[in-house]
């Protein structure tokens, strides 16, 4: 395995000069010619609230219904799924809390009751959303219930589903 190492960098460093020598005198385009360039801007605001609500980010206050729609239905599958999973046990959630400080990274499925409670926050913020725009409303109680297998689907205010 040691050996192979020398080998792999030489391989490269040949693949690369061979990609140099395609076109002699070739240089990448500037960065000021980059079409891409600030195409992708990172949302900004929203997230938890000290008192556990779901703040909608500068990206999801513009969307309109049909992506909200579609947010949202992925949502509640995924929560649907998430009631089914094998839940850590004690010692596993404890044992991952204490390594967190140490390998960086996200704390994503440590506590999975608190990762349930933000996607339940989030989905409520977006529904909130769906009604300021007088859109289809997803009935969250009732499309969370366990048991409930039927596809996610918004009604219209006033009609029962």
């Amino acid at each position: 395995m040691a050996g192979s190492n020398p080998l792999l960098a030489l391989v490269v460093a040949a693949a690369v000069a061979g990609c140099a020598a395609v076109e002699p005198g070739f240089s990448p385009p500037s960065l000021k010619h980059n079409r891409f360039k600030g195409a992708f801007v990172p949302p900004t605001g929203g997230g938890m609230t000290s008192d556990g609500r779901y703040s909608l980010n500068d990206h999801e206050a513009k969307l309109d219904c049909k992506k909200i729609n579609a947010i949202i239905h992925v949502g509640i599958l995924q929560m649907r799924e998430a009631g089914e999973r094998h839940r850590p046990s004690v010692a596993a959630k404890a044992a991952r809390a204490a390594l967190s400080p140490v390998a960086t990274g996200s704390s994503h499925g440590i506590d999975p009751d608190a990762d349930n409670a933000r996607a339940l926050a989030r989905l409520q913020a977006l529904n909130a959303r769906l009604a300021e725009k007088k859109c289809a409303l997803y009935d969250l109680d009732s499309e969370l219930k366990p048991g409930n297998s039927e596809s996610p689907a918004p009604v219209k205010p006033g009609r029962a589903k």
